[in-house]
Formats: structure tokens, C-alpha cells, sequence
């Protein structure tokens, strides 16, 4: 790199264009300084209630497809038509994965999985989520990509199970579905006008957020200074709770001082706050947290984010599914003149619209030779398996994104054989896949199916054939 092409790159700034141009300039400013690095890579999962229909998301012409040995069978999706409900996945197909078959049975099997959908174990009831046992899938793969807010919860509803009609959660919420590690769950946030000056408003006019942000830099600071004069005063066996404090007060403070170099980026990559954000109407509000996400991404704020997509409770009110929620259009009850599976038709068609819509914009953000969503990986699914009731034979998956080019999913339909034969793996097994693929080289990630165990099936470690 000559000094003239070095000195213009280090006074690169962001002006209209930093939204779509911000990860571009990122990477010259790391080539500027002589230490180029690789593209951060992106995860986002997206998670709704009362199963995902195996069917409902397979080609018309790979429904009677089976493997034929102890191998997944592989189709490109190139050559079938996806269906309607997927249709606004159409222009995305080269970086769509639809995955079956994975199977899910060391989990709880029912109206939820709560942790175990991405925690790969079983929780105690319906009634409760108990603790998780490790991080999550989520959160472990994005704990690799290190940015300033880690990874983000995001959610329209609380737990998939209980809480009758109550309103629409405000807040944070904990929806007993991601883990940061053993015993800590993370914190989603409902509102997303709180969650806009949560992320956004240390560097926009905001004065809310503003307020908000130096009261907790200033408290921070005479925290960690009391922290810090209590340590020399207390006895030996103390000063280890002390270091802990210490060490989350200064994670924070970390934190703050990466948030005040990326002024310019946030503002040019926030979102537009409309009246949606503080909307009552769970659509927009959904809608606003797609918004949220792909901001998030863009600027590095954070490079994951889940979002809860609903629960079991919820009215579809947006979608003019007035008549019965979530809970009940699963169980069989029509709405509004449609059918069950056409209202689980309707919803599901919203939800992919939504995805569509966040892949839409990360490919429209230069990257390299290619664009964010090349370096992203969108995973759908939902927290009870395969039906409203899962019985977690099987547990399918989307995939949207070109996973780094680590991945053999994009552009394929994907199906393990059937639970119980040669060759069936588990979701264990998969996620495993996905943390080797990303070099995080685990043995095997959750617990395992012992059923499976005892008929001499092995199920331990990653499937190699998705793996690049």
C-alpha cells in the first residue's frame, strides 16, 4: 500500500452514506493501519412458538424425498420451487438452507423447549424454564465476534407458556430461551423505543438517552473507585467477590469508551424512529425490532441479536387474526373465515417477510468482494420442534446467509434420515457443526439423546458433510 493510498484511507469519514458504507471503511481503516482483518461474522436467530410444520416449509416436489442410505439427503433448491408461505425468499434462494430432520428428544417435548431449543437439554416443566445449563448456541457463536453491546435480545413476548391476555410485555423481559453461560439468562428487551436509547443514545439527540447514558458513566466511576478503596480495607476471602464487581463495572465502562469512538457511525446507522417503536400493536413492534436489528449489525454494535417472533398467547391483531391466538390457532381453531394451517400460513409468511427484509438490507452493504449478509447467518426455528405440540423427532430449521462460506447449507435443502435409523443426528449434533464451522472446535455441544445411545447410534461430534 503506497503512503499516499494509506494517509487518504486513515481520513476516511462517514457522511450520508455511513449506514451502507461503515463495515466497508471499517476494513480500509484496519488496512490503513497495515493490519488488515477478517470480516466480522453475524448471527441472528429468530425464534417462534407452536412448532415449525416440517412440511410446511419443504419444495412441492422434495415431500417424498427420503435419504436412501445412512447420509442426509442434499437437493439444490435451485431446481424447485419453494412455497408460498417462503416466497419472499425467492430472491435469497443461492443463500436459502432448509434443514430437517435433526432431532431434538433429550429436550422437553411439548408446548416449549424454553433453553433447550438452543441450550440442547431438558427443562424441568411447562411451567418452568428452570436454569440453563450452558450458553446457548446463539450467544456462544457471537461471543467470538466481540462488539460493543455483545449479543442482543430482542422480543415481541415473554415465555412461550402462561400469562394469559396480559398486554404486551414493556421492558426487559427474560423469555427463558437464550443463556450468556450456565445460570445466566439473557435479558431481552420488549419496548423498543427503550431498546432505540438503550443502543443509540449515547451518540444521538435523544436527550433521554443522553441523560440515561452519562448518569451510568458517572456511576460507574464512583462504583468502581468505592470498589477499588474497599478492596485495600476487606479481608483476603472478600476481595474475590470485590474483583468480580470490579470486573463487570469495568467491562461496562469498556464498553462506553468503544461506544465513544463510533459516534459518527451510530448516528449515521440508526434506524429512523417512527411512531412504530412505541406502537401498541405487536406488528409494529416486531417490525421496529428488525429495524434495530439491522442496525446493529451494520454499525458493530452488536454482531448477534435473537429475537422472540411471539408466544403461545399472542393475538396477530396486524394480521387481521383477531379472533384467536397463537395457542389456540395451533390447536386446531380457525380465525377470521381462515383455517388453522392458514393462519399458521399467514403468520409464517409474515415472519419470512420480516427475514427477507433484514437480508434485503445486509446485502445491500458492500463488503469485500461481496456484502454483510456473505458474513451473516439467519437461523428460524422454533422453540417446540416440529408441531405445536413437538414431539422433537425432528426439528427444522431456515438458514438465510452465506455463513462466511463455512457452511455446505446455503442453497440447499438438507434432510437427515429419520429419527432412529442409521445415520439420524441430533440438534446437538448440528449446533456442534455450526461452532466447528466458526472454529470453535467443541467435541459435542449439549447433552445427549440416550435413546438414541442405547440402540448403538453414534451422535457425538459435528456432521462433516455441512461443514466446508
Amino acid at each position: 500500500m503506497t503512503p499516499t493510498r494509506r494517509t487518504f484511507l486513515k481520513n476516511l469519514s462517514l457522511g450520508s452514506g455511513g449506514l451502507f458504507l461503515s463495515p466497508l471503511l471499517r476494513q480500509l481503516g484496519a488496512e490503513a493501519a497495515g493490519s488488515p482483518a477478517p470480516f466480522p461474522q453475524r448471527f441472528v436467530f429468530l425464534v417462534k412458538s407452536s412448532g415449525l410444520t416440517p412440511a410446511a416449509i419443504t419444495p412441492k416436489t422434495l415431500l417424498d424425498k427420503k435419504p436412501t442410505a445412512a447420509t442426509p439427503l442434499v437437493a439444490s433448491l435451485k431446481e424447485h420451487a419453494l412455497p408460498d408461505s417462503l416466497k419472499a425468499l425467492e430472491p435469497f434462494k443461492d443463500q436459502l438452507g432448509i434443514v430437517q430432520g435433526f432431532s431434538g428428544k433429550m429436550c422437553l417435548a411439548g408446548h416449549t423447549s424454553y433453553f433447550g431449543a438452543m441450550g440442547v437439554h431438558a427443562s424441568p416443566s411447562e411451567t418452568s424454564s428452570g436454569n440453563p445449563l450452558r450458553a446457548t448456541i446463539d450467544t456462544r457463536l457471537s461471543s467470538r465476534q466481540p462488539s460493543p453491546f455483545g449479543h442482543v435480545g430482542l422480543a415481541l413476548r415473554g415465555r412461550a407458556v402462561g400469562g394469559g391476555g396480559d398486554p404486551i410485555p414493556q421492558g426487559t423481559i427474560y423469555p427463558g430461551l437464550s443463556a450468556l453461560a450456565a445460570g445466566r439468562e439473557l435479558p431481552f428487551q420488549a419496548s423498543p423505543d427503550q431498546a432505540y436509547d438503550q443502543l443509540f443514545g449515547s451518540a444521538l439527540g435523544s436527550a433521554q438517552g443522553r441523560k440515561r447514558y452519562n448518569l451510568e458513566s458517572g456511576m460507574l466511576d464512583f462504583l468502581s473507585d468505592d470498589i477499588k478503596r474497599l478492596q485495600k480495607e476487606v479481608p483476603a476471602p472478600e476481595q474475590d467477590k470485590l474483583n468480580h464487581y470490579l470486573l463487570a463495572f469495568d467491562e461496562l465502562q469498556e464498553r462506553r469508551k468503544k461506544l465513544a469512538t463510533m459516534q459518527d457511525i451510530i448516528k449515521n446507522g440508526a434506524p429512523k424512529l417512527t411512531a412504530t417503536f412505541a406502537s401498541e400493536l405487536g406488528t409494529d413492534r416486531l417490525e421496529s425490532h428488525f429495524a434495530l436489528a439491522a442496525s446493529c449489525l451494520i454499525t458493530g454494535l452488536s454482531n448477534g441479536v435473537t429475537i422472540r417472533m411471539d408466544n403461545l398467547e399472542h393475538v396477530y391483531h396486524g394480521l387481521g387474526l383477531t379472533e384467536q391466538n397463537v395457542h389456540a390457532i395451533g390447536h386446531g381453531t380457525g380465525s377470521n373465515g381462515k383455517s388453522s394451517e392458514e393462519c399458521r400460513d399467514v403468520i409464517r409468511s409474515y415472519h419470512v417477510k420480516l427475514m427477507a427484509g433484514l437480508a434485503k438490507k445486509l446485502r445491500s452493504v458492500p463488503e469485500g468482494d461481496g456484502t454483510m449478509l456473505d458474513n451473516t447467518m439467519i437461523v428460524y426455528l422454533s422453540d417446540a420442534g416440529e408441531a405445536h405440540h413437538g414431539a422433537l423427532h425432528e426439528w427444522p430449521f431456515l438458514v438465510l446467509g452465506g455463513c462466511g462460506g463455512r457452511l455446505n447449507i446455503p442453497g440447499n435443502y438438507i434432510r437427515m434420515p429419520d429419527y432412529g435409523h442409521p445415520g439420524h443426528r441430533t440438534i446437538g449434533n448440528f449446533y456442534t457443526s455450526l461452532l466447528n464451522a466458526y472454529g470453535d472446535p467443541v467435541e459435542h455441544f449439549g447433552d445427549p439423546d440416550f435413546e438414541l445411545e442405547r440402540e448403538g447410534l453414534p451422535q457425538r461430534g459435528p456432521v462433516s458433510s455441512l461443514i466446508v
